[in-house]
C-alpha cells in the first residue's frame, strides 16, 4: 500500500471532498523510524497525527519507576494520535516503534482547520474515538476481573485477528513476540506466561515457534477468554 493510499482510505475523513485529500497529500510527510524509537512521549505536547505504512506502533503508560502497561498497536494502514486535536497540553500516553516503521505524519493544526470547514471529519473522529473508548473499558475489566489465563488468551486473540495469517496448520500470527514481551501486555510475571503458554500447547490449542505463535485451534482459545464461576 503507498503513502496516497493510506491517507484516502484514513476512516477519519470518510466523505470528505478531494480538495480536503488534496490538501492532507500535500502536506503529510512520511518519515523512517528505527526499531524501539518514539513518536511520541508521555507529557509531550503532540504537533502531529500519524498514520503507519509499514511496522507497528504501541501505545503504552509508562511509570516514573520504569513500570509499563500496552494498550494496544497499530500496523499498517492505521492511524493514531487524534488526542493532539484537542485542547489538552501534553500526551496521557506514548507511541514506541516496535519494528523499523515507515510512518506518515501530518500536522494536527492542519486536520483540525479541514474538520472546521468540513464537519464529517469531527463526526469520523467521534466515532472512532469512541470505538476506541470502548476497547478501553474492556481491557479493563479484564484486567481487573480476569484472570492472567484469560487475559494472555484474549492477548493472543487479539493478535490474531489482526496479524493473523492463515495456513494448513492454523493461524500464524506473523509477528514475533518474546514470552516477556507477553507479559508485560497481561500485567503478569515471565515465569506465568511461561507456564500458561506451555499448558495452551498441551491442550493443542497453539504452538510457539521462532518468536511466533501458530494458533491451533482458535474455539478453544476464544473458550479460554470467558470468565467462570468457580
Amino acid at each position: 500500500m503507498n503513502f496516497e493510499s493510506v491517507i484516502k482510505q484514513c476512516p477519519w475523513f470518510n466523505g470528505a471532498p478531494d480538495s480536503a485529500f488534496e490538501t492532507l497529500i500535500n502536506v503529510a510527510r512520511l518519515k523512517h523510524f528505527e526499531q524501539k524509537n518514539y513518536l511520541y512521549r508521555l507529557g509531550e505536547e503532540g504537533e502531529f497525527v500519524y498514520g503507519v505504512l509499514t511496522g507497528f506502533v504501541r501505545i503504552k503508560i509508562s511509570s516514573s519507576v520504569g513500570q509499563e502497561f500496552a494498550i494496544t498497536e497499530f500496523s499498517s494502514n492505521s492511524w493514531l494520535g487524534e488526542f493532539a486535536l484537542t485542547n489538552e497540553p501534553a500526551r496521557m500516553f506514548e507511541a514506541q516503534v516496535l519494528d523499523e516503521s515507515s510512518i506518515i505524519q501530518i500536522p494536527k493544526r492542519i486536520v483540525k482547520a479541514l474538520a472546521e470547514e468540513h464537519s464529517i471529519i469531527y463526526q469520523n473522529l467521534f466515532l472512532a474515538q469512541t470505538k476506541r473508548t470502548l476497547q478501553m473499558c474492556e481491557l479493563l475489566a479484564g484486567m481487573l476481573f480476569y484472570p492472567l489465563s484469560a487475559r494472555l488468551a484474549g492477548r493472543l486473540q487479539w493478535f490474531a485477528q489482526n496479524y493473523g495469517v492463515r495456513t494448513k496448520a492454523g493461524i500464524l500470527i506473523d509477528k514475533k513476540m518474546t514470552q516477556q514481551e507477553l507479559a508485560e501486555l497481561t500485567r503478569g510475571s515471565r515465569q506465568r506466561v511461561n507456564k500458561i503458554v506451555k499448558e495452551f500447547e498441551d491442550e493443542g490449542i497453539l504452538v510457539f515457534t521462532g518468536q511466533k505463535y501458530l494458533v491451533k485451534n482458535m474455539l478453544a482459545l476464544k473458550a479460554k477468554t470467558v470468565l467462570k464461576n468457580e
